[in-house]
């Protein structure tokens, strides 16, 4: 095993690269910022219903799916973690696998799909506010301001000062729904348990299609899962805490999703392929409403609200580590790659991404608003999540195909069904998914996102082109930076020797 305690120095050799704060984070530090930015309350208050308006009364396959795809690519970045830690994981092990001008594409649309994901999550956050205090729609935008400003000054402050709050609110809100689904599962729903929600049958739109669609809001629920990769520097043990919470957090989802979105169809009712299942704006309060009472429904939209929030947070601190961390290796602007003096989180790269995350809000929230998807908040919601999902699911797919081509490399003990199998498994799920979003062709103005996600790749090559022709050398920087690295043996002699010294102390 090798470590590697600095950076890579700049091209001038005057001074080390900038450094992350080190073993600031416990392996429930990592747990808690994943599932933040999982928002399980948000996933089930909204998310839900972009799914089941085409995959209907299937709108639990399609979550599934989804869970099954993302567990295919838990046991890929466990792979990758057992051997690195870096800031920016999808940037750094795609470079490490596939190649450097591979892993700043995975960096650029990464970036690109959780920047997305601060405008969706904040637009929750005012809609959610805006419903609960019964104001005009209009509040949307000022309290969506507001949220930003505050998500800035969390941000910057030292990671651990919100899990707390983060595990708090996660905590309450999953304990809430977990109540709707008992409730609802030992009272068998409107008319008994039923298998329809696991088929292909009962879609409203397109049938094997219109669950592939559905699954593009169903990975959205999932994102977040492996967000312990990007604190690899920042997490002590990395290697052992951080594939603990990535398997912890995505099980955990599959579980909890699933489970959901079956009482929450067969409260509502699974008849007409789930029309009225579609219909509702949010089924979990809907649900919660007629079988407990409404006290449950109001505390569960505060929930989704509260989890909403830290996940915008979680999701400005992992895209901020991974544009710092392209910055530090000078593929993109250096100060993007500068730390705050006193805190040393990067300062630079979340201002800036709370910035251009507020431009695009009001792009669309002020000139793409559409009634039929419930307001100016709504559409950036959904506008956005979508947009976010479809860069994030193309690094995903290069991830699987990464993850077998490193297997193969470094692995002595090479097993063709789970090192080449799950991974390609994984990567067709996802681009079924991706099939899902071009057909059948999805109303304005989410008809544009495949485009513009398309549109982003394209000038993320011409920004790779243009940096191999003006500085190569930043080119050969790309992913040279981790926190740990070792490969083949070397992890697992690492792990073996953890384990000898834990069962030590346990004996003593």
């Amino acid at each position: 095993m090798s470590e590697s305690t600095s950076a890579a120095p700049p091209s001038d050799g005057t001074a080390p690269a900038p450094r992350l704060a080190r073993g600031s984070l416990s392996v429930t530090d990592a747990i808690a910022i994943s599932v933040s930015l999982l928002a399980p309350g948000l996933a089930m208050f909204l998310n839900v219903a972009g799914v089941s308006v085409v995959a209907g009364a299937s709108t639990p396959l399609a979550f599934l799916l989804g869970g099954v795809a993302c567990l295919a690519l838990a046991f890929v970045v466990v792979g990758f973690t057992r051997r690195m830690a870096s800031a920016g994981y999808a940037y750094s092990y795609a470079s490490r696998s596939l190649g450097k001008r591979a892993g700043f594409l995975a960096g650029w649309l990464y970036a690109f799909g959780f920047v997305c994901f601060t405008p969706m999550l904040m637009a929750g956050v005012a809609y959610l506010l805006v419903d609960l205090l019964q104001v005009g729609a209009g509040w949307w935008f000022p309290f969506f301001l507001t949220g930003m400003v505050l998500l800035v000054a969390l941000s910057v402050v030292r990671v651990k000062v919100t899990t707390q709050a983060q595990i708090a609110v996660a905590v309450a809100t999953v304990a809430l729904i977990l109540v709707v689904d008992v409730v609802v599962t030992v009272k068998g729903g409107t008319a008994g348990h039923t298998v329809q929600p696991f088929t292909f049958d009962h879609t409203l739109k397109g049938g094997f299609s219109g669950v592939f669609y559905g699954i593009i809001l169903g990975i959205t629920s999932y994102i977040g899962f492996e967000t312990a990769a990007d604190f690899g520097e920042e997490t002590a043990n990395p290697r052992k805490a951080v594939p603990v919470a990535i398997i912890t957090t995505v099980v955990f989802a599959i579980v909890l999703y699933v489970w959901t979105t079956y009482a929450l169809d067969i409260g509502v009712g699974t008849h007409d392929n789930g029309a009225a299942f579609a219909a509702e704006p949010s089924a979990l309060k809907a649900v919660a409403t007629r079988y407990v009472g409404g006290w449950l429904g109001n505390l569960l939209e505060l929930g989704a609200l509260l989890s909403a929030f830290f996940a915008c947070v979680g999701c400005v601190i992992a895209v901020s580590r991974t544009l710092f961390s392209m910055g530090r290796e000078g593929v993109l602007p250096s100060w993007l790659g500068r730390t705050h003096p006193r805190f040393r989180t990067p300062a630079n790269a979340t201002v800036a991404v709370a910035a251009l995350a507020t431009v695009l809000a009001v792009i669309v929230g002020f000139g793409m608003a559409q009634k039929a998807f419930g307001g100016a908040a709504f559409t950036v919601f959904y506008f956005f999540a979508t947009l976010g999902t479809l860069a994030v699911i193309l690094v995903y797919i290069g991830l699987c195909f990464g993850g077998a081509v490193f297997f193969k490399r470094t692995h002595e003990r090479y097993n063709a069904l789970a090192h080449l199998v799950v991974p390609v498994a994984g990567a067709a799920l996802f681009a079924a998914a991706l099939y899902g979003s071009v057909y059948p062709v999805p109303a304005f103005p989410l008809n544009y996102t495949p485009y513009l996600t398309l549109l982003w790749l394209v000038l993320g090559v011409a920004v790779i082109a243009a940096l191999k022709a003006r500085n190569p050398a930043a080119i050969e920087r790309i992913g040279s930076i981790l926190g740990e690295e070792g490969g083949g043996t070397a992890a697992d002699e690492l792990d073996a020797v953890a384990d000898a010294q834990t069962a030590a102390a346990t004996k003593e």
